[in-house]
């Protein structure tokens, strides 16, 4: 009973010396240029938003909000937009599938590795997406090569054999390698934040085996690297326009600019209109992950009041 209560009291000192200290007060004299840079920035943000909106409204006499109707009367609207949105659902969800256990699995078992996956997570951005598509088209067209078969372990022959040129499933492997820097780097940061090697002997040494480690130790300590990379990587699906072109599907992007090309006035509204969808889409997930985290933490805390009894 006594090493109990010692043990409570050393984890209350314990608290109140490595607690978080009382924020200081930022010095009043910075305060209004605090404020200054922040309306300058917002201006930035917002000016061209509202002078394509105000663009997408006018007419040679006044302020037109037929323009509007006309707009949502347009049925490949919903459409284009229903058919981008599970492109990028898809995307975001193969990505984060593919790169968090690659990236624990290396950050544990396979450090050297590492400097490779970093090589290959920077090849996107200097390989145009044109090219890309062009080889990707060119690949899975048929083209009997021996050194793709070797390379790909025969899979190549196999699916260009299905004729899945040019059909969705196709393009989302195409977004998941365009986005692949953007899904790599925000987990890979929060594996080196967190002490992976730590935890995961922890949970092995209490019997967890290794898909549970990742998904009940892992994962919920890099979950808001996890949250950044979805995020990063549906936004990027939501407004390419090269590879979903060249692979002749209509989506919302293609069908913002053969808008353009005949009714510019019409094209500025679906601009403003895709933008506030795709905030109100990231910030639905953020307000899913701010809800998921101040539950957790009411456990967490409901289990350290539990322990301490």
């Amino acid at each position: 009973m006594q090493s109990g209560t010692s043990n409570i009291m050393q984890r209350a000192v314990a608290d109140i010396i490595t607690g978080p200290k009382r924020q200081e007060k930022p010095p009043k004299g910075g305060s209004g240029l605090n404020k200054v840079a922040l309306i300058v920035v917002v201006m930035y943000l917002l000016v061209p938003l509202a002078a394509t909106l105000v663009f997408g409204f006018a007419t040679g006499n006044g302020i037109d909000f037929s323009t509007l109707g006309r707009t949502f009367a347009d049925p490949d609207l919903a459409t284009t937009l229903v058919f981008s949105l599970e492109l990028a659902l898809a995307s975001t969800l193969l990505a984060v599938v593919l790169v968090t256990p690659t990236a624990y699995w290396v950050q544990l078992r396979l450090p050297k590795v590492r400097p490779l996956l970093d090589f290959l997570s920077l090849v996107p951005f200097a390989m145009p997406a044109i090219v890309l598509s062009v080889g990707i088209i060119e690949v899975y067209n048929g083209t009997n090569s021996p050194i793709i078969n070797v390379l790909s372990l025969g899979i190549v022959p196999l699916l260009a054999g299905l004729n899945i040129v040019n059909t969705p499933p196709l393009l989302v492997c195409a977004y998941v390698i365009i986005a692949l820097p953007f899904v790599y780097r925000p987990i890979d940061n929060s594996l080196r934040a967190i002490n992976t090697t730590v935890l995961s002997e922890a949970a092995y040494s209490l019997g967890s085996g290794w898909w549970r480690t990742f998904l009940t130790i892992i994962l919920p300590n890099i979950f808001p690297g996890v949250i950044s990379a979805a995020l990063l990587v549906f936004s990027t699906v939501m407004g390419e326009f090269t590879i979903a072109s060249l692979f002749s599907l209509y989506t919302f992007p293609i069908y913002l600019n053969n808008t353009g090309q005949n009714d510019p006035h019409r094209a500025a509204v679906l601009s403003v209109l895709s933008f506030i969808f795709t905030l109100l889409c990231v910030l639905g997930i953020i307000l899913l992950v701010r809800t998921r985290r101040a539950a957790t933490g009411q456990r967490g805390a409901h289990v350290e009041i539990a322990a301490a009894r």
